[in-house]
């Protein structure tokens, strides 16, 4: 399919749909990150669900910016920024989930989880380079839903934690989008599988803000 452009102010602008939904994005993302920060209560992995929305905010604006509106400027350097800031932004997720955990098991276990993490994005970020593929991202993202939802499960039944069943949904949901993305599945020329999958990202940003309130509401260490 081949990508419809747009004149702006003198300059070739491709892809403006994906653009503009990953503006949106990213300006949603930067909401809930304020309001998250600002809120009363005080505990230890609030911080990470809002750096989160905070990363996620910079890679969808700068992903739908230089990734898609400015790539054919910028070349396969327009993608290297989604590439490097989708595991980053996952990464904090993982810490708020693992976080979760603190008074329920060992420490020791904890700080391997969040060991694992860590060595994830490094990891996950280099074969995105060294294969020139924007896939192995996406790797990183399954690979963190599959450490962290047996952690959601095991909150939610033996602790019934408030807002793990929203953080596991949005899990849900967004286990989807590898299936638009790898059939391409769009509208049409203007609306791509990309605009498809930044719809049901959004859903599940959604989703996420509010297990993350709710959470963080009723949570106790």
């Amino acid at each position: 399919m081949d990508h419809p452009t747009i004149e702006l102010l003198g300059v070739t602008l491709s892809e403006p749909v994906t653009v503009l939904t990953d503006i949106i994005l990213a300006i949603f993302c930067f909401y809930f990150y304020v309001k998250i920060s600002r809120m009363p209560f005080l505990a230890r992995g609030k911080a990470f669900f809002a750096q989160f929305f905070l990363w996620m905010s910079l890679c969808t604006f700068l992903g739908g910016v230089m990734g898609h509106g400015f790539l054919p400027q910028l070349g396969p350097m327009g993608k290297y920024p989604a590439r490097v800031l989708t595991p980053f932004s996952m990464f904090w997720l993982q810490l708020g989930v693992i976080d979760l955990l603190h008074g329920k098991v060992k420490p020791v276990l904890i700080k391997s989880l969040q060991w694992i993490a860590i060595l994830m994005v490094p990891l996950f970020v280099g074969l995105s380079f060294w294969f020139d593929h924007f896939s192995y991202a996406i790797f990183h993202n399954m690979f963190a839903a599959i450490m962290i939802i047996p952690i959601l499960v095991f909150c939610i039944v033996k602790y019934k934690t408030q807002g793990t069943d929203w953080v596991l949904y949005t899990l849900l949901i967004s286990s989807v989008i590898p299936y638009f993305q790898i059939n391409r599945i769009g509208v049409n020329r203007w609306f791509t599988y990309h605009d498809v999958c930044h719809v049901i990202m959004l859903l599940s940003f959604i989703v996420l803000y509010k297990g993350a309130t709710k959470l963080y509401n009723n949570i106790e260490y």
